[in-house]
């Protein structure tokens, strides 16, 4: 199973990754495009800020996965290892919470954007938007993956052990 999950977080980060590539090359042509050949994409700063939507809402639970989120440990460290991990326990719950609501205001919000297209790319604003249940379903499979391994093994095991 953990082969499975590892499998999982690597197509994430590569996703983020080819998003991220894609981005800086329409970027480049675009620059080029307009110091070059005096000529403008109409396309490209739309799928660059679509690419950046995508990327942010993957990105979190990326960062979330690796204990890359800004924290502060003046509160955790006042607190015994048991105390500590109920407090990691507690977080990833309203990191489940925090997703859930996203998944359920956007499937509300899709409803209305399912039939509107964006300007420039004529693309189908639902799919834009897609990325917010996408990377907060991924995030609840990573708080529950972490809650697993705190019932599993206690409160000695802090988050950056936890993956």
């Amino acid at each position: 199973m953990t082969r499975f999950w590892a499998v999982i977080d690597r197509t994430i980060e590569l996703t983020i990754f080819v998003i991220f590539l894609g981005i800086v090359i329409v970027g480049t042509m675009q620059v080029c495009n307009r110091f070059f050949l005096n000529l403008s994409l109409s396309w490209s700063e739309e799928l660059q800020r679509y690419g950046q939507i995508w990327i942010v809402f993957l990105g979190v639970p990326v960062a979330y996965r690796h204990c890359a989120h800004i924290g502060m440990e003046t509160l955790t460290d006042m607190l015994s290892q048991r105390g500590r991990g109920m407090f990691f326990a507690v977080v990833d719950l309203l990191w489940i919470a925090l997703a859930v609501a996203l998944i359920t205001g956007t499937i509300e919000l899709s409803h209305f954007l399912q039939m509107q297209k964006s300007p420039g790319m004529r693309l189908p604003m639902h799919l834009v938007y897609a990325a917010i249940p996408i990377g907060s379903g991924y995030m609840i499979i990573i708080a529950l993956r972490r809650l697993y391994c705190f019932f599993r093994h206690g409160a000695a095991l802090d988050p950056q052990i936890r993956n």
